[in-house]
């Protein structure tokens, strides 16, 4: 495989374009073009708008009838003029810079609406911070989850989480894990709304304590291989996800976008078969602070970041044809959710195209399940990957990766592990030839699985699915706060909040309630 094609299936692709630091006065839906189609779908029609005007749409499909097939012939009209003409004047349009959301509320009068008078099911908000109780530093991306139930979240960086469980789930149990700590238990009945702050004891084995002398590493790593049928779903599933992506510009944040996702999971002994994404919904932070000379998109992201389950991609560390360029070593033996664990390091023998990443790998001692994996582009991956990472960029403008790291994690659910959690965290550095453009971006995207069923039978419209070109950031429109507050999702850092307080403008919907800063503080 080339080494174009496995990069793709690992890294996001970006785009970086010269802005003039000039705003077009105009509304995107002034826009005059001509456009002419036979026999083709609304959604088609949209699309072909956006490719001439570079204006993008936000909708849901079911609602404007995406699929609807019409005859039209456009010369010198305005996108309105067009729109309304499409959907015979029976939306409302809102317009965010070039993005234009077609919505059947006005977000005007929505503020008048009547409060809904149907009672949602009751949840129980558990609330805290991790720590090392030695050393009582935060211990980021711990497991909270409910004891022989689906739901789980993780804590952010900064240790702190916090997790919506239904209220049925009251005579159940809450766990706390986090690779290397043992286990804590709290009895959900217990749990009220003030943060607790919970201190995890380290759970370390010495190599000489236990008895690892008949395997060595490369067996791991062979084992690994040939129980993936046995540890690892052989039927789809449908998984709830949470996901974010965060851009900062030098020490500035730049954009924040998240989004309640559906996740098609595709079995693991079929790798022909790609996992499909489904947007739900999502909110997003109007200029936290906008981009300083240069405007810089991350394209693909939640299609993208599904391609970081490394067992189900069998990337080159992982590839059973180039172990042999790679070189694994056995360093410890971890307690992770009461199982003993292998830890391994890896690096590449040598500098071989192929084997480009170096990093850490968790394996569940008893199944032999890879439980983590944490690992990076080498420094020979950071040359090869320049030409690859970025998508469009001006001929004056020289970018360079610094520093590329990824992290994924399963879980164990009725004795086969799931996808739980996915990471990808991209720094580059960007300049120009005449020396006025010279910064830092750096761009997170975090994927989080809160619940996950056997598929039954679901089928994901084409048009609703999250493709490798769309950019996430764009697809999104207004906030529901009604909506949102029953899902699961990974706590903002505190470094993050503070920046989204200090630069929200008084229509950015993100965190600028009331209601919404006593949760996320």
């Amino acid at each position: 495989m080339k080494l174009t094609c496995r990069l793709l299936l690992i890294v996001f692709i970006l785009a970086v374009k010269v802005s003039l630091g000039q705003k077009e006065t105009n509304s995107a839906l002034d826009k005059i073009i001509s456009i002419e189609v036979s026999h083709e779908t609304i959604a088609a029609v949209l699309d072909k708008i956006s490719s001439l005007t570079q204006v993008y749409f936000s909708y849901d499909p079911s609602v404007i009838q995406a699929d609807k097939k019409i005859d039209a012939s456009f010369t010198d009209k305005t996108i309105k003029e067009i729109l309304d003409v499409l959907f015979e004047s029976k939306f409302f349009y809102h317009v965010i810079d070039k993005q234009i959301i077609i919505t059947t509320t006005d977000f005007g009068t929505e503020k008048n609406k009547p409060i809904n008078s149907n009672v949602k099911p009751k949840m129980i908000t558990f609330r805290g911070k991790v720590i090392d109780q030695d050393q009582k530093k935060a211990l980021p991306f711990t497991s909270i989850s409910i004891h022989d139930r689906n739901i789980r979240t993780i804590s952010n960086i900064d240790g702190d989480f916090e997790m919506k469980i239904p209220y049925e789930m009251i005579n159940d149990t809450a766990v706390v894990s986090c690779l290397g700590y043992k286990q804590s238990h709290f009895p959900i009945r217990q749990i009220n709304d003030e943060r607790v702050i919970i201190s995890l004891e380290t759970a370390i084995f010495h190599l000489q304590e236990i008895n690892v002398t008949s395997i060595n590493s490369e067996e791991i790593i062979a084992r690994i291989l040939t129980k993936i049928a046995f540890n690892y779903p052989l039927k789809p599933e449908i998984m709830t996800s949470f996901y974010r992506e965060v851009l900062k510009q030098d020490k500035n944040y730049i954009d924040v976008a998240e989004a309640v996702i559906e996740l098609r999971k595709a079995p693991y002994d079929n790798s022909a078969t790609e996992d499909k994404v489904k947007f739900i919904k999502g909110r997003k932070s109007l200029n936290v602070k906008p981009f300083e000379l240069v405007d810089f998109k991350l394209q693909g992201g939640p299609y993208y970041i599904t391609r970081l389950d490394v067992i189900k991609t069998l990337d080159s560390f992982l590839d059973p044809q180039l172990a042999q360029f790679y070189k694994y070593s056995l360093d410890e033996i971890v307690e992770f959710d009461n199982r003993s664990t292998y830890v391994l390091q890896f690096k590449p023998k040598e500098k071989v195209e192929d084997a480009i990443y170096q990093g850490t790998l968790w394996v569940d001692m008893s199944s032999f399940a890879l439980v983590q994996a944490e690992f990076e582009l080498s420094h020979l991956g950071l040359k090869l990957a320049q030409g690859t990472l970025i998508k469009k960029k001006p001929s004056d403008v020289f970018v360079r990766p610094l520093h590329v790291t990824y992290q994924v994690n399963y879980r164990r659910s009725e004795g086969v592990w799931h996808l739980s959690n996915a990471q990808a965290s991209l720094r580059f550095r960007v300049k120009s030839k005449k020396g006025k453009i010279n910064s830092v971006f750096h761009s997170t995207c975090e994927l989080l699985v809160t619940d996950f069923k056997s598929d039954d039978g679901t089928h994901f419209k084409r048009n609703e699915i999250f493709s490798s070109k769309d950019i996430f950031s764009q697809m999104i429109n207004n906030y529901d706060k009604d909506f949102w507050h029953d899902y699961n999702i990974i706590k903002p850092s505190e470094d993050l909040q503070k920046a989204l307080n200090k630069y929200y403008l008084q229509n950015d919907t993100l965190f600028n309630s009331k209601e919404n800063e006593k949760h996320l503080n």
